[in-house]
């Protein structure tokens, strides 16, 4: 494969990519171990380690299935609870807040979890066990908020106690939900973006700012990142993170659904008044606003309609199923649970209220509703400084496409040929926020080009601890995300080269620091 450093025009040649691997899967953390994060920014709000209580005599207990004879328990819109639940719901919380602060079960313990995986606590034999940026974003925190759930649940007497989920996917749930923002509940978290408290609505575009959100704009992101942009488990969870590998955390790859919409509505809900936008902006301090647990239960209900509505395969590389994490259960057991046991949530015992969903039915529509003229190939390229658009040139290899599509029609296969825009070598500091969205032959892009528009075909985006006090740490990734359902509404399909245009947010603060890359180039994924 030919990559050529961006300039001012990028010409790739594009093969078939297929990886083999030779490594194993990561064992549970060693909580004796376990260290002061080494990821946080040197401002952080934090007053002692993450590590979780430990006592070597403590045993570990591996993980069963809940009774199949138990009802599911059943997460519920977080608009549409009633009185009864809410009281149920802050009671459960109050009493997890009011439990000893070394219990594990505890409301600031349970926090410390997301803190130790994800801001460098744990690592084996050197390679840190880091839950965001690849494979495990998704079944991590599935488990955690199973065993929280399972803690509320226990604390307050009552087995079909369950979450609920913030539908932020749908106009009605767009905003807050109410629950959590009275001032004298437990659910409530001070750290919140003023501008952004209710009635104003998720703004996945221009997320750290006082600027009202946009519902097509964004139904268009969500379904971007979910159904076009996300045909397979590679593309949707993330890249491969093996343990043995030698890659390093910062080298790893977060899958469309991490970048958009979870990232973004982390940014858009940390308060504005805070260096790291802490709480929810911020991956050390996120799980301290009870907020958190529903926008990731609503995280979680995406992977589910990604699974069910979509019927899409999820990973089976044993080198994450077989992976093992560590939580305390509702009984302050230690218990090891195996990543890939967490796929199927009847077996876990909870499944989720049958709501519209308005961007899976209508996502492409509205985006083709918004049809422009697509733009032809000759243009007068940009600068590639992250402070204006970048427009490159990528030439497309339909011949590969049309040979893999006439070899399984030979062997009367079904098959799908996607088509994967990738976007390499991309240098961020790892500890800032960063973020550009794509666009496809609409080179004059720019920070207020709509997401509804047909040429829009995802965002790239870091979620940092937060840069306070903190020397630049360079992170490199790839970014990568299906664009064949984009080539066709656009009519491109048969062109030989698009134009590639990606505008880094507008917001002045996250414009401080430089986004890099090295190349753009397209993949063919033959399914």
């Amino acid at each position: 494969m030919e990559k050529v450093l961006i300039t001012n025009v990028v010409s790739v040649c594009m093969l078939l990519i297929y990886t083999v691997s030779a490594t194993s899967p990561f064992p549970a953390p060693d909580l004796a171990k376990c260290v002061y994060p080494t990821g946080l920014p040197h401002n952080a709000t934090i007053n002692s380690t993450c590590c979780p209580p430990y006592d070597p005599a403590t045993p570990i207990t591996d993980f069963e299935f809940p009774s199949s004879d138990l009802p599911l328990r059943v997460r519920m819109a977080a608009h549409l609870v009633d009185q009864d639940y809410i009281e149920k719901y802050n009671k459960a919380v109050q009493l997890m807040k009011n439990l000893p602060a070394n219990d594990p079960r505890s409301f600031i313990q349970q926090s410390k979890i997301h803190c130790a995986y994800c801001s460098g606590s744990y690592f084996t034999n050197s390679t840190e066990i880091q839950v965001h940026y690849s494979w495990f974003f998704l079944p991590f925190h599935r488990w955690y908020l199973y065993f929280y759930e399972r803690i509320l649940g226990k604390l307050i007497g009552d087995d079909s106690f369950a979450l609920p989920f913030w539908n932020w996917d749908s106009e009605a749930g767009m905003s807050i939900p109410p629950m959590y923002i009275d001032p004298n509940s437990p659910l409530f978290d001070p750290l919140r973006d003023a501008c952004h408290q209710p009635p104003h609505i998720i703004n996945l575009k221009h997320f750290n700012v006082c600027v009202e959100g946009s519902v097509n704009e964004n139904y268009a992101d969500i379904y971007t990142h979910i159904v076009s942009g996300a045909p397979s488990a590679s593309l949707f969870y993330g890249g491969d993170y093996r343990y043995g590998s030698g890659v390093k955390v910062n080298r790893s790859r977060a899958g469309t659904i991490e970048t958009s919409p979870h990232d973004k509505v982390h940014s858009w809900t940390g308060s504005s008044t805070q260096f790291n936008r802490e709480n929810m902006g911020s991956l050390y301090s996120a799980a301290r606003d009870p907020i958190f647990y529903s926008h990731h239960s609503n995280v979680d209900r995406m992977w589910t309609i990604w699974q069910d509505k979509l019927n899409r395969s999820d990973y089976q590389d044993t080198d994450l199923v077989d992976s093992k994490l560590l939580f305390y259960d509702e009984n302050s057991r230690l218990v090891q649970v195996r990543v890939g046991d967490c796929y199927n949530t009847t077996k876990l015992g909870y499944k989720y209220q049958e709501v519209d969903i308005p961007w899976l039915t209508n996502g492409r529509s509205i985006k083709k509703a918004g049809l422009l003229k697509a733009k032809p190939v000759d243009y007068n390229p940009r600068g590639n400084t992250n402070q204006s658009p970048v427009s490159v040139v990528v030439k497309r290899n339909k011949i590969i496409k049309q040979q893999k599509e006439k070899e399984k029609e030979k062997e009367k296969e079904k098959v799908k040929v996607e088509e994967i825009l990738v976007i390499d070598g991309i240098e961020v500091n790892l500890f800032a926020t960063s973020k550009f969205s794509i666009f496809i032959n609409l080179p004059e892009a720019d920070p207020n080009t709509p997401l509804d528009s047909p040429h829009y075909a995802g965002s790239y985006m870091h979620l940092g601890q937060g840069s306070g006090g903190r020397k630049y740490q360079s992170k490199i990734s790839s970014f990568k995300i299906g664009i064949s359902e984009t080539l066709e509404d656009l009519g491109a399909t048969e062109d030989d080269s698009i134009i590639v245009t990606l505008v880094p947010q507008s917001n002045q603060s996250m414009a401080k620091i430089p986004v890099k890359f090295s190349s753009v180039e397209i993949e063919y994924d033959v399914n």
